[in-house]
């Protein structure tokens, strides 16, 4: 993991609706609040989750930690309390970081692809798309006119896909946790971290997939180089 500090000339990235977890000096349970936009100098969260065991701690000026995962990166920083507001809805206003810790967790390189999967969650399943792969995990695209209902994911929930490498006969069955969520009305694209216990077959599959990918690449580079 490859950790690096910026300062606030780098903006945030953050999402609408992206969850981010929240340290509260004092608090020892896990808190959890939802991003909703930047004004000013200030980012704007929903209070944390459960409010009612930590609003004595929520006073202007009080110190917390946010953390959260985005595309492969966890982010954290260290901030104050500005103020907060209960009109319309209940608001807090924190201020922008003056130091933004980055710690890169995808080491590979990820291949585009377009491999068509059915997405499972228990007994929900949806079908959706396999868009990049890695080694270690993917990315799933599961768009709502294909399906009559989406399935809620959380993060870290487990999940079963089901799909079939092109030149493979057999269909493949891999086991993935929820590692990166990003939800809209229309579309969920879902990051998966593939499970340690991954059959070989299926690893070597994935890396034969992934080197027959890399040298069409490299393939199309040549020709391009060639006058």
């Amino acid at each position: 993991m490859n950790d690096k500090m910026y300062d606030q000339g780098v903006r945030l990235a953050l999402e609408l609706g992206l969850r981010v977890k929240i340290e509260l000096d004092g608090v020892d349970i896990p808190l959890e609040s939802s991003f909703c936009g930047f004004v000013d100098n200030y980012i704007i969260i929903t209070p944390p989750s459960p409010y009612h065991q930590v609003q004595h701690k929520l006073f202007d000026g009080a110190e917390l930690v946010v953390r959260y995962f985005y595309q492969g990166t966890i982010y954290a920083f260290q901030t104050k309390l500005f103020a907060q507001t209960d009109k319309p809805v209940r608001l807090l206003f924190i201020y922008y970081p003056k130091l933004i810790q980055k710690s890169e967790l995808r080491s590979e390189k990820r291949s585009c692809c377009y491999i068509p999967a059915v997405i499972e969650v228990g007994e929900k399943e949806n079908n959706g798309i396999i868009v990049d792969i890695a080694k270690s995990g993917c990315h799933c695209l599961i768009r709502a006119k294909n399906n009559k209902r989406m399935i809620p994911f959380k993060i870290d929930d487990t999940v079963k896909l089901t799909c079939k490498f092109p030149g493979v006969k057999v269909p493949l069955e891999i086991i993935g946790v929820v590692k990166n969520l990003r939800n809209s009305r229309y579309e969920i694209n879902v990051g998966l971290q593939f499970h340690e216990n991954t059959a070989e077959v299926t690893q070597k599959i994935i890396g034969w997939y992934l080197s027959t990918i890399e040298k069409f690449v490299s393939a199309q580079e040549i020709k391009l180089d060639i006058p």
